[in-house]
């Protein structure tokens, strides 16, 4: 089969590979590109050495699967890249972000085809009701799902987003979804226009009272903003670091504000299984609003054009299609 192929910083070639043996496999119709996987094309990563098939954003249609499987041939699917073992100690306490024993899917999804071990479909792999590319949004959705979980959110909240990348974005969208009063804060004025166009409240960097929002979403990878935004979130507010940072990055915390003023900072990675539910089932109520974030469908054959476009910050989310 055909693959996009990582092999190395800022190098991407279209390769033949071999077909997946597993017992259940999946055509790929569409696989976003998401955060870690523009980090590896630009950085490197040490969880994908090159040569590394990326991806893991991604729907399909069912070609090949084992009896009593509760699956058959032509069914369309979206797949959970991984899945908590929901029986360990830290998944009983509800942290199952943080399970050790996690179970993953083999192998990247920008590619024709991918395999799923057949212990895992009875978890992660679930119907959807048509091929369409928003279900390729259900597990960066999942992650936004996870850090709202953190937020304290109540009646006459008001959040503010800083930064509009992606994921920044679905943060919006979320809120707006969810009838929450919700601010993007953005230097970029192509993603102002583009996010003010879905009917959003964004503003530039200092045009707004930080005061007046009781939750902040940190969606830039910067420490600085952690450490300011915490000074200057409402008195019993929640600052929310989602973006992340590097393994020795340090962060100051205003001690007055986390003291007097009762100020959170909390922080999230990744998904839980009951996330990825909530996000799947979100996308189906919500598509004309969750659709907004897909800016552009490209081939793989285009893949190394799309990942030029996100890192120049001139797309939100890319579909990429065999």
């Amino acid at each position: 089969m055909r693959a996009l192929v990582y092999t190395g910083i800022g190098q991407l070639e279209m390769r033949d590979v071999p077909d997946p043996e597993a017992e259940f496999v999946v055509k790929v119709l569409g696989s976003g590109i998401c955060g870690t996987d523009l980090k590896t094309y630009m950085k490197g990563h040490h969880f994908f050495p090159p040569p590394a098939v990326l991806g893991h954003e991604f729907y399909g249609t069912v070609t090949k699967a084992p009896k009593g499987s509760g699956y058959s041939g032509g069914e369309t699917v979206v797949v959970a890249p991984y899945a908590e073992c929901g029986v360990c100690p830290i998944c009983k306490a509800g942290a199952e972000t943080l399970c050790k024993n996690k179970s993953f899917v083999d192998g990247g999804a920008f590619c024709e085809y991918v395999g799923v071990p057949a212990s895992y479909v009875p978890t992660g792999v679930f119907r959807i009701p048509r091929p369409d590319d928003i279900f390729a949004l259900v597990e960066p959705l999942a992650c936004v799902q996870n850090g709202v979980g953190h937020l304290r959110l109540k009646e006459g909240s008001r959040v503010l987003v800083v930064g509009s990348g992606p994921m920044g974005a679905l943060f919006a969208l979320v809120f707006t979804a969810k009838g929450i009063p919700v601010t993007v804060v953005e230097p970029n004025a192509l993603r102002r226009d583009i996010v003010a166009s879905w009917g959003i409240d964004v503003r530039e960097p200092g045009q707004m009272k930080i005061g007046d929002y009781d939750n902040v979403v940190i969606a830039v990878n910067k420490k600085e903003l952690v450490s300011d935004y915490l000074k200057q979130v409402a008195d019993a507010g929640t600052v929310l670091m989602f973006a992340g940072l590097a393994k020795d990055e340090q962060v100051a915390v205003d001690a007055y504000s986390v003291h007097y003023r009762e100020v959170s900072l909390v922080g999230t990675s990744g998904y839980a299984m009951r996330h990825f539910r909530q996000a799947l089932a979100m996308v189906g109520d919500h598509k004309d609003i969750f659709s907004r974030v897909i800016t552009h469908r490209m081939t793989l054959e285009e893949g190394k054009e799309a990942f030029g476009l996100l890192s120049e910050g001139k797309a939100f989310k890319i579909i990429l299609k065999p």
